[in-house]
């Protein structure tokens, strides 16, 4: 999913469902929902590819982390 597609997901979620606006948000640790974690950080821009993520280094971005 681009981050543009999540950002009108957001805010289409959040006019439909005004209330959630203070919600606190959590992320699912795998697709079977065995466990949650609340998002506790800003995005942060990185290179993602076959081999994992790279945040920290200076490599051509290509992707946001959202945990």
């Amino acid at each position: 999913m681009k981050l543009k597609e999540f950002i009108d997901n957001l805010n289409q979620f959040v006019k439909e469902h005004p209330e959630t606006a203070e919600f606190l948000v959590v992320s699912a640790n795998d697709d079977e929902g065995s466990g949650f974690t609340p998002i506790h950080y800003t995005l942060t821009v990185g290179n993602y590819n076959e081999y994992g993520c790279n945040f920290t280094e200076d490599l051509e971005a290509n992707a946001v982390c959202v945990n």
